[in-house]
């Protein structure tokens, strides 16, 4: 079974895993590179990428004022699918590390715009810490509405998985926060507070993410070096409050 064949067999349909075995095999692509790979008309690409974002099967790229767009990882439809037949189960596992392998040392940043790319960025914690992980957040955000994460992934996976969530807040912020398991608070006293500007920084496994809630936009860095330096930036401040 090959890997056009194997993504149908999932729920994908041709044309779909047509470009994501495209971004696959080949790695970033713009959307001229993308139509001349798959002779999918362009029309049918600014239709069809979109929503394999919504997804989270693709990822856009800015590179000089430009879009290009990379496939997320098979992990996803891994997840998606864990309960179907044993060979896609297994095919998938070996994307994964293909995937893996044609990773590029130098820090790769995924943009979104949209309630749906903020929820992306939560999803992809979910998706990329293995059960019982931890991950850190600066939240700076002035006010919140739950219903954003009806239905998601993370709120799913976030119980099961059992992860640890440590939190730098504000001291209003955190007095608002309810205590829960696997979840510890901080708070920055009043005279240093500087964290009234709408924003949270995550960090968790090899990726850090910024999250703007006053313009619905988020990025993502994947960078092993990265993270871990502002993890470790993290666990200074946090030991210190």
């Amino acid at each position: 079974m090959d890997t056009f064949e194997l993504l149908t067999k999932t729920g994908l349909s041709k044309k779909e895993a047509a470009i994501y075995t495209t971004l696959l095999e080949h790695g970033t692509m713009s959307i001229s590179d993308i139509s001349k790979e798959t002779h999918i008309n362009r029309p049918a690409l600014y239709q069809l990428l979109p929503k394999m974002q919504k997804d989270g099967l693709i990822s856009n790229v800015q590179k000089q004022k430009r879009t290009f767009y990379r496939a997320e990882s098979p992990s996803r439809i891994l997840e998606l699918y864990k309960d179907e037949h044993e060979e896609i189960s297994s095919r998938l596992g070996e994307l994964i590390e293909q995937q893996k392998q044609t990773s590029h040392d130098r820090p790769l940043i995924k943009y979104f715009e949209g309630r749906h790319g903020v929820r992306f960025v939560f999803d992809d914690v979910a998706h990329t810490l293995p059960r019982g992980g931890t991950f850190y957040r600066y939240t700076a955000r002035t006010s919140s509405n739950t219903k954003d994460f009806d239905n998601t992934y993370y709120i799913k996976a976030r119980e099961t998985k059992q992860f640890e969530r440590l939190v730098i807040s504000s001291e209003v912020k955190a007095q608002d926060k309810e205590m829960k398991l696997n979840r510890s608070v901080k708070a920055i006293p009043k005279e240093f507070d500087l964290f009234e500007d709408n924003i949270s920084l995550l960090i968790y496994g090899n990726k850090t993410a910024y999250v703007d809630y006053g313009s619905n936009t988020a990025f993502i860095v994947e960078s092993e070096k990265i993270a871990h330096f502002q993890e470790k930036l993290f666990k200074l401040l946090y030991k210190k409050l």
